[in-house]
C-alpha cells in the first residue's frame, strides 16, 4: 500500500509544488497587509501631526477639546493625559467619516445605541440624557428659592420640558436604560418655594402621535412648544390666548446634531415658523452685537449646518424682545435653547421679555429687574439641560 502522508510526496510532485506555492501567497498576502496596516498608520499620524485643529464641529454643533497644557500637577493626577484623550479624539482626521463607518457596522451587530444617541423606531435619534448632577442641582434650587423669596411681588413661573425619550417611549430600543425624567420633575416642583411649577408633561404625553420632537436634534419642535404653550398660557395669566396662526415651513432638509453626533444620517427634518395672527409689532435687539432686527427669525442661518438657529441666530447671553403690547407686564426669562422656538408665542403678551442664557450671560439678573420694572419671571428649561446645568445660580446671585 502506498503511503499518503504528504512526506512520502516526491519533492517535484504538483501536488508538492501547489503546497508550497500557497504557502507563499499566504506570507505575501501577510506582508502586503502587514504593510499597508503600518503605510496607513503611518500617513494617519502625519495627518494628524500636520492637519490644523479645529475649534468647532458644525457637524455636531459644539466646541472641540484643544491641545491640553502641560503641568506637573495634571500629570500626577492623571487629568492631562485625560484632556489628551479627548482632544486626540476630537481632532482626529476624518472624524465624521469614521463615526459613520462605526455606526454602519454597529447597526449590523444589531447596536442600539451609537456616541451616546439611542436609535429608536421610525429613524427617530433620542439622547441619552446624562445623569443628574445632584450637587448643581440643589445649587440651583437653592439660589431660584432665595431670589423668589426676595422678590414676592413678582410672578414667578418655571416649565422644565421633558426631553423625547419621556414623551416617545413607545419608540425607544427594547430595554433602554433612561433617567425616570418624571420623578426629577415631581421632586424639582416639591422643592420650589414661591415659584410656581408648570409641568407640561401630560400636555406633550396626550399629543405624542404628533412631531413634538425633531427626529434628528435633541429639540423639541415648534408643534412641541406650541403644545406646551397652550398648557403655560392659562396659569401664565394669559387668559385669551392666540389660536389662530400663519404656518410656514421654511426648511425640509434640516439634519440635527444627534445625526451628526451618532453618524445616523438617513432622513431629514422639517422646521416650521408658527406667526401669531396679531396687530402687535415688534423688534429685538442683541446687546452682545450691538444691533436691533425687526424680525425674530434670521433666515440666512437656513444655509448653515444648524437650521435651528433659524430662531434668534441661535443662542446669546441677552436678547430683548421689544413690543406694542402695551398689557403693562415685562418677562425676564431665563432659559437654555429650548425657549428660542417658543418665545414668538409669548410675544403678544408682554411689552418686554428679555431672554437670558445663563450659559453665556456673566452679570447678575437682579439689576435687570428695576431698571425694566419686570412684572414676570419665567425659567425654560429642557430636562438635559436643567439637571446637568452649573451656571443657573450664578445669574441669580447678586
Amino acid at each position: 500500500m502506498k503511503s499518503t502522508h504528504p512526506s512520502a510526496v516526491p519533492p517535484d510532485h504538483p501536488e508538492k509544488r501547489r503546497r508550497i506555492q500557497l504557502r507563499r501567497n499566504r506570507r505575501l498576502q501577510g506582508l502586503c497587509l502587514a504593510a499597508s496596516l503600518a503605510l496607513l498608520a503611518v500617513l494617519l499620524t502625519l495627518a494628524n501631526l500636520f492637519a490644523p485643529d479645529r475649534a468647532f464641529s458644525e457637524q455636531e454643533n459644539r466646541k472641540l477639546a484643544g491641545f491640553p497644557a502641560f503641568s506637573l500637577q495634571r500629570l500626577a493626577d492623571g487629568s492631562y493625559f485625560a484632556d489628551l484623550e479627548k482632544y486626540t479624539a476630537d481632532q482626529f482626521v476624518g472624524r465624521d467619516m469614521w463615526i459613520s463607518l462605526r455606526l454602519r457596522a454597529g447597526r449590523l451587530l444589531g447596536q442600539k445605541e451609537s456616541n451616546g444617541v439611542l436609535l429608536c423606531r421610525d429613524h427617530y435619534l433620542m439622547e441619552l440624557p446624562a445623569a443628574a448632577d445632584t450637587k448643581n442641582v440643589s445649587r440651583n434650587l437653592s439660589a431660584i428659592n432665595s431670589f423668589a423669596a426676595q422678590h414676592p411681588e413678582l410672578n414667578m413661573y418655571m416649565t422644565v420640558a421633558p426631553n423625547a425619550v419621556s414623551i416617545l417611549q413607545d419608540k425607544l430600543p427594547r430595554n433602554a436604560q433612561i433617567p425616570d425624567q418624571r420623578q426629577q420633575l415631581q421632586d424639582l416642583r416639591s422643592g420650589l418655594a414661591g415659584v410656581q411649577f408648570m409641568d407640561v408633561t401630560e400636555a406633550l404625553s396626550a399629543h405624542s402621535n404628533e412631531p413634538l420632537y425633531y427626529r434628528t436634534d435633541h429639540h423639541w419642535t415648534t408643534r412641541g412648544a406650541y403644545r406646551a404653550f397652550e398648557a403655560m398660557a392659562p396659569q401664565m395669566g394669559i387668559d385669551d390666548p392666540i389660536t389662530d396662526y400663519e404656518i410656514y415651513t421654511v426648511s425640509e432638509r434640516f439634519e440635527g446634531t444627534l445625526a451628526s453626533k451618532s453618524g445616523s444620517h438617513g432622513v431629514c427634518d422639517s422646521i416650521e415658523i408658527y406667526a401669531p395672527k396679531t396687530q402687535t409689532e415688534y423688534y429685538v435687539e442683541y446687546p452682545d452685537l450691538q444691533k436691533t432686527v425687526c424680525s425674530m427669525y434670521q433666515r440666512d442661518c437656513l444655509e448653515q449646518k444648524d437650521q435651528y438657529t433659524v430662531f434668534f441666530g441661535g443662542n446669546h447671553p441677552r436678547v430683548d424682545v421689544v413690543t406694542t403690547a402695551q398689557t403693562g407686564r415685562s418677562l425676564l426669562l431665563l432659559k437654555d435653547s429650548y425657549a428660542n422656538c417658543f418665545v414668538p408665542f409669548l410675544m403678544p403678551y408682554f411689552d418686554r421679555i428679555i431672554m437670558i442664557d445663563p450659559r453665556y450671560y456673566y452679570d447678575s439678573a437682579e439689576a435687570l429687574l428695576a431698571r425694566y420694572e419686570i412684572t414676570d419671571v419665567l425659567f425654560l428649561y429642557n430636562a438635559s439641560t436643567y439637571f446637568t446645568d452649573h451656571s443657573l445660580a450664578d445669574v441669580l446671585t447678586p
